[in-house]
């Protein structure tokens, strides 16, 4: 694959501030603790049609607008730091899904501790928070199948995926899409707590108080995602960006 160094792009606002956006994710990202050493990845579609990635061997508390690398969707590296390499299995995950869904302009995929604990019970995610409850009936689900890597478990994957934005990786993790990174972010923010929620729950070995069936097919109905993506962009993503500056400052560079 070529590489190489990081090319002008960066004097155009919108890539530079996409790539501010997405490297301030990955920061927030380790900030909340859901990073995974040097695992891990997102991704951001550029208006090219190429899309960014983080490379592999840079964790999430050192991701910077610059670090960020550039490719194709037939898997071609166009731009990367010197001395950084790309993760096949990330190459394999997010290609699928951003290839797989045009309403998708960022991917977040995630090994968490409380997301991949989840990801191994039998019934996956339960609608036992308001957490919970924002973003259950947008969840898919994906059979583990070993290390992702680029071929038929891209099919796979996409169908599994069908016309959800989130989706818990069976024995591996969360994944999380959206229209924006902000969008993205959230869905990947409350799918997390979520999972937290329940460990903590399920940890108390006591019987469940679930919601009536009514309340859970209303908040299913209401958590359109024309509304999360408005809310995300307008509210919740440019709160996130203010902390980003506070708590973790040095992603735009």
């Amino acid at each position: 694959m070529a590489t190489a160094a990081i090319d002008d792009r960066l004097d155009d606002e919108t890539v530079w501030n996409l790539r501010c956006e997405l490297a301030a994710a990955f920061r927030l990202a380790a900030h909340f603790g859901w990073a995974d050493n040097v695992a891990t990845h997102m991704s951001a579609r550029l208006p090219d049609g190429t899309f960014l990635l983080n490379p592999f061997g840079l964790l999430f508390e050192e991701m910077t607008a610059t670090s960020l690398m550039r490719m194709d969707m037939e898997g071609n590296v166009l731009e990367i730091p010197d001395g950084l390499t790309l993760n096949p299995a990330a190459y394999a995950v997010h290609s699928a899904v951003l290839d797989g869904r045009d309403d998708a302009n960022c991917a977040i995929h995630f090994h968490s501790l409380d997301g991949v604990a989840v990801s191994a019970l039998k019934d996956g995610l339960l609608p036992l928070s308001q957490s919970a409850l924002l973003v259950c009936t947008d969840v898919a689900y994906h059979d583990y199948e070993g290390v992702v890597s680029p071929g038929e478990e891209k099919a796979r994957m996409q169908a599994d995926l069908g016309d959800k934005h989130m989706m818990i990786l069976r024995n591996h993790g969360t994944l999380s899409l959206g229209a924006t990174v902000g969008a993205a972010f959230f869905r990947i923010y409350a799918l997390e707590t979520a999972c937290t929620m329940q460990v903590r729950t399920l940890s108390m070995n006591s019987e469940l108080e679930l919601p009536r069936q009514e309340v859970l097919d209303n908040m299913g109905k209401g958590m359109d995602s024309g509304m999360i993506d408005s809310m995300a962009d307008k509210q919740f993503w440019p709160s996130m960006m203010r902390k980003a500056q506070r708590d973790c400052p040095g992603f735009d560079v």
